[in-house]
């Protein structure tokens, strides 16, 4: 009967387990200003509590529970001060349940607690900068202890009725608080060090992406400088763009990438001469295929940088056409990546809606009516579909110069 039960009592910690990671899934939820410490102690103190009401009755009021492998856990975890706020919560539950055992069953819990202190202050000593609730030989210390202190409390239950203490009753009590502690202990510390590691590497991509965005910044800087009008040009492009990748459902990640390629679409022309660019007249063949080359020169220049993003690829692509007529490779159909051409369709309606100092600008609605000319051919139908329908749908406006 007791190995039944012993068996029973081994698998409160799974359980115990599986509400503290349900509690931890909440926590980001919470309020910044909510101390995560004291959020921690409440969800221990309510493991505490959910113990000593997974326990089974021996007699008059004394209980069989994994009490004490839970506090001493909490206290490894949360130092002496949440540990001893999480045992006065168990030992006020335990006093609430009366019988015979209330008393000594809660100077268990807190007995427990002093010992776990204890272990806790002898590891600090030994390491002061490691992690307690990392180190199995800690967990088992304190697990010991708190299997003493419910030795101790079944002994004095025993001694008190004038009755001798039963030997396999204290082992399985003590073994059961030892296996808690080392199971419970695990496997949150699992849980914690496997939710640190996906923090940092959040973290350390976030950062990586900031320094990317500051590197497309740069090159946007330098374009703006050189060429103000180019400048704004991507911006628009790059603004209109994500709404139609948006209309289209691509991913939150894609549509970044697609931003960010938008906005150094013609970076390659920093290599062209200023007064090619600013000429109000016609250029001569010569001087056309000199400009077609900055898609090939943008990719020159961005290729290197480790985006997580085909940003000179997409770059590279936004002058090809569908049906394999534009340049510089002459590619066609799916070899062209669907960002580069979403950018090939805002970038015409861009161009075409603004003024240029070799024409006046002609307006959105022109520039439509010439993008749905080139769908099926030049310009992928979908995004042209897509591109229309924001404008004259849902009323898009490209942003003011």
């Amino acid at each position: 009967m007791l190995a039944h039960h012993f068996f029973e009592l081994i698998s409160v910690p799974v359980l115990l387990f599986a509400i503290f990671v349900l509690a931890d899934s909440f926590s980001p939820r919470l309020p910044a200003w909510l101390p995560r410490y004291w959020v921690q102690v409440a969800v221990y103190a309510v493991l505490a509590v959910l113990s000593l009401q997974l326990s089974f009755k021996i007699d008059n009021g004394v209980y069989i529970d994994t009490r004490n492998g839970v506090m001493a856990v909490a206290t490894i975890a949360l130092g002496p001060l949440g540990g001893f706020i999480v045992s006065l919560a168990g030992a006020a539950t335990r006093l609430n349940m009366g019988g015979g055992g209330a008393i000594p069953g809660s100077l268990s819990i807190l007995s427990a607690w002093a010992l776990a202190t204890l272990v806790l202050a002898g590891y600090r000593r030994i390491a002061p900068h490691g992690r307690a609730t990392a180190s199995p030989l800690v967990l088992l210390l304190a697990g010991i202890g708190g299997g003493l202190a419910s030795m101790a409390s079944l002994s004095w239950i025993a001694f008190h009725r004038g009755e001798s203490p039963d030997s396999s009753l204290l082992t399985m009590a003590a073994t059961a608080q030892v296996v808690s502690a080392l199971l419970l202990g695990g496997l949150i510390h699992l849980t914690v060090s496997r939710s640190a590691a996906l923090a940092a590497g959040r973290q350390a991509n976030a950062s990586l992406r900031q320094s990317l965005r500051q590197t497309i910044g740069s090159l946007a800087a330098a374009a703006l400088h050189r060429d103000p009008a180019s400048a704004t040009h991507q911006q628009r492009v790059a603004h209109l763009a994500v709404a139609v990748g948006r209309k289209l459902g691509l991913p939150a990640e894609q549509l970044e990438g697609l931003e960010l390629a938008c906005l150094v679409h013609d970076v390659g022309q920093i290599e062209v001469p200023g007064e090619i660019l600013s000429r109000p007249g016609p250029l001569t063949p010569a001087e056309y295929e000199l400009i077609k080359l900055h898609s090939v020169i943008g990719y020159e220049i961005l290729k290197d940088v480790d985006f997580p993003w085909p940003i000179a690829e997409i770059v590279y692509q936004h002058h090809e056409n569908l049906d394999g007529t534009g340049y510089p490779r002459g590619l066609a159909g799916e070899a062209i990546c669907r960002e580069a051409r979403i950018l090939r369709v805002c970038d015409i309606v861009e161009s075409m809606s603004s003024h240029r100092v070799f024409r006046p600008e002609f307006g959105a609605e022109r520039a439509l009516r010439e993008i749905e000319r080139m769908a099926g051919k030049e310009l992928d139908p979908q995004v042209v579909a897509a591109c229309t329908a924001l404008f004259r749908q849902d009323h898009y406006t490209l942003p003011k110069p």
